[in-house]
């Protein structure tokens, strides 16, 4: 290699030159120039880029570019264009004043750390090149990407109130750290500031402006003047009025100025006023020193005056330096929602019942992502134990779980909106009109109490729409069903098909049978007792609950998910089963469902049997305080069954032994329900004489035990059915038949 391509002492350098000077395919780029200066090495280099016709920016063929390096590769590339001619005021560029004031090129947003690991010569060279050619194509910045900054910041950090970036706003807290400076602004006027040090603030608002390239960050009073006077504002005259103002004087001596100023940003010409920038800068010395260097004050004995003779013309206003800061903004739930990713534009209400661990922890996950305000809704208090994977902290032992949660999710942001109600839902007692209202209001309405009877209770209220999420038995896997956006399928009926699924799918095996037995006490009663849930394994698993509430908020249809982690090795199987519609019939207050999956079987049987009837039995899950019956299964005729052409007479090999492997894999809420049968084609689908007498056995041997017993015949056009059921009304139902 040329001696003279040995010369850069940048190890980045060195790989540029190389490439350009030895790769064996053309780099499409060329080495004009090398340089040293000082502690930094200088490539000059023109570019070669493949551009189209039509372009956005002048762009041209050959671009001229000078690369400056750290010689010990310490700080990221610097690159400027050095054609004369190149536009000014562009997007992702610079005007930076460490690089003899050239326009200086925004190639990158990562951190120098990250990029130098894997930047070699030929990546800086093609992504330079792939810099022009967005820019020549005017996709270089997209048209959803925030705009860009007008000028760079410092250290030192304003907080600015959540929401509009529009004033006034007050102090609330000024402190130090380190030898930084963070100042925070509210709304409203505090009624215990901190203060650690004592400002004054000026804040005025600047003509708004279109986004362009960065401009040279100001660090004088003068340079800060110029800049604001090529936006159209008078900065100086302001400050002086400030100065002048009787508030302003009367402390003047013992506090700060902090200049807060306002520009309201478009991305067009003709476009509106998007997020405004908000530049901070802090000027060296008090309020009082600085009205004098203006020639505008006099002080004298701690008492600041207006100088009768003064005049701000005669300042030097470059020799007042200053402190530009960095200025972020409290978050609300519309600025969270960015930051998670969520494409939702509006504040979900939102109703949890239950803010134990899985609803402490999703309420907090999803909250953090913009999602609420939430309605909390527990009775009970938090106990010692509950702080192992709750949310709800030591300092909360002893208070209500709703209203601890409540405060909890009312500090994750700037805004808070959420409510607790602590009472049983069952015995709501005068906060039942608030129960119902926030049913009402909320988008859904998600049980995490793990209970059944919940559950039951929450299909039957008047909720927009629906959910639950509970753990399994040994809290390794997620179960979470939603209700479809118009409530045609009800939570419980999705509940009912969830205990057949996992008594009969094999990726759902063991899902409620495999309960540790391990138990602790947590007090003296008999049902004080805790299972052992790691916390890393409960925040993971109400993770992806969080995930999937975000999910069935732009869903249309019902859901059934479960999610199944295997502590030992960290991994996580998802699992999604088909929610089946439902036929429903209703006698007074009993309701009997049926899955169109029952149906469809019974169907398919009867297809198969050819000319002969059968039949076998039905299967399902029932609720005696709601009287509410879900049938859900359809099991086929057994082998030692007697099929003919005129009557069905079912078997019972094997049958037992079958019905108590479902009831043991769905932890006892799979039933024996009752019977179902053909009738050939040309036989209406209606109870015989002998049929009846099946019925009338039925209830002779069901009434009595306070179990439901149905009664279904299947059909070439419908299906017909009976349910009884002691003490309640007998419910008809026929279900017509469509195409299969």
């Amino acid at each position: 290699m040329n001696q003279r391509y040995d010369m850069p002492r940048s190890r980045l350098a060195r790989s540029v030159v190389r490439y350009l000077s030895e790769s064996q395919v053309h780099p499409y780029a060329t080495l004009r120039d090398f340089s040293l200066r000082g502690a930094v090495d200088v490539l000059d280099i023109d570019l070669d880029l493949s551009l189209d016709q039509r372009r956005s920016v002048p762009i041209c063929s050959t671009e001229p570019i000078r690369i400056f390096m750290a010689n010990d590769d310490s700080w990221s590339p610097h690159v400027i264009s050095t054609r004369s001619d190149f536009p000014v005021g562009l997007v992702h560029t610079n005007l930076d004043p460490d690089v003899d004031g050239g326009l200086c090129l925004c190639i990158w947003e990562e951190d120098w750390s990250d990029l130098a690991t894997s930047l070699t010569g030929q990546s800086l060279i093609e992504r330079i090149r792939a810099w022009f050619t967005a820019m020549a194509a005017g996709t270089i910045h997209d048209d959803d990407q925030f705009l860009e900054p007008l000028i760079l910041t410092g250290s030192n950090t304003l907080i600015i109130p959540a929401g509009e970036m529009e004033g006034p706003w007050h102090i609330d807290m000024a402190l130090k750290h380190r030898t930084c400076s963070i100042v925070s602004m509210s709304r409203a006027e505090p009624e215990t500031p901190i203060f650690e040090e004592d400002f004054a603030v000026y804040s005025p608002c600047l003509p708004s402006q279109v986004h362009r390239g960065l401009s040279n960050t100001p660090y004088d009073l003068g340079a800060l003047q110029s800049l604001c006077l090529e936006l159209g504002f008078n900065l100086i005259e302001g400050l002086k009025a400030w100065l002048l103002e009787s508030e302003h004087l009367a402390s003047a001596a013992h506090r700060r100025p902090l200049l807060i100023l306002t520009v309201p940003k478009r991305r067009t010409v003709e476009g509106v006023n998007e997020k405004p920038e908000i530049w901070c800068y802090t000027l060296g010395g008090s309020v009082a020193e600085l009205g004098e260097r203006l020639d505008v004050t006099i002080t004298e004995d701690d008492t600041t005056a207006p100088k009768v003779l003064g005049d701000i013309s005669n300042a030097e206003l470059s020799s007042i330096r200053m402190d530009p800061w960095r200025v972020v903004q409290r978050l609300d739930r519309s600025a969270a929602r960015v930051f998670s990713g969520s494409s939702r534009a509006q504040d979900t209400p939102l109703l949890g019942i239950g803010a134990g661990a899985i609803g402490s922890n999703v309420a907090t996950i999803a909250t953090r992502s913009g999602l609420g305000p939430w309605v909390l809704v527990d009775g009970d208090i938090t106990l010692p134990h509950n702080t192992v994977r709750q949310v709800q902290r030591n300092i909360s032992v002893g208070l209500s779980k709703a209203y601890v949660l409540k405060q909890e999710l009312d500090s994750v942001l700037a805004v808070g909106g959420n409510t607790s109600i602590s009472v049983n839902v069952f015995n709501p007692g005068k906060e039942q009109a608030s129960l119902d209202r926030a049913l009402r209001n909320a988008e859904v309405a998600i049980d995490f109490s793990a209970s059944p009877a919940v559950l039951g209770w929450l299909t039957d209220q008047p909720a927009k729409r629906a959910a639950s999420a509970f753990f399994g038995p040994d809290g390794s896997d997620l179960v979470v069903i939603s209700e479809d956006l118009s409530r045609s399928i009800k939570l419980d009926e999705i509940e009912a098909q969830y205990f057949w699924a996992v008594a009969t799918e094999e990726r759902l095996k063991n899902h409620l049978i495999a309960a540790r037995l391990d138990r602790i006490r947590y007090a003296n009663a008999c049902q004080d007792l805790s299972r052992p849930l790691p916390p890393w394994q409960v925040h993971t698993l109400c993770g992806l609950a969080a995930g999937r509430l975000a999910q069935l908020l732009v869903e249309v249809n019902a859901g059934f998910r479960m999610w199944r982690l295997e502590p030992d090795i960290g991994a996580v199987d998802s699992v999604c089963m088909p929610v089946h519609k439902v036929s429903r019939f209703q006698a007074n207050d009993v309701r009997l469902t049926v899955s169109e999956e029952v149906v469809r079987t019974m169907r398919m049987h009867r297809r198969q049997s050819g000319e002969n009837e059968t039949g076998g039995v039905l299967l399902g899950t029932f609720d005696l305080v709601r009287n509410v019956t879900h049938i859900v299964a359809a099991l086929p005729a057994p082998p030692d069954s007697q099929q003919t052409p005129t009557y069905f007479i079912r078997g019972i090999k094997d049958l037992k032994p079958i019905i108590e492997r479902l009831a043991k894999a769905s932890a006892g809420r799979l039933h024996y329900i009752g019977e179902w049968h053909s009738h050939p084609g040309g036989v209406p689908a209606r109870p015989s004489d002998d049929d009846e007498r099946v019925y009338t056995h039925l209830k002779t041997h069901m009434e009595p035990s306070g179990s439901p017993f149905v009664m279904a015949i299947c059909g070439e056009l419908d299906t017909w059915l009976r349910a009884g059921w002691q003490e309640r009304e007998t419910v008809h139902g026929v279900i017509a038949h469509g195409e299969e």
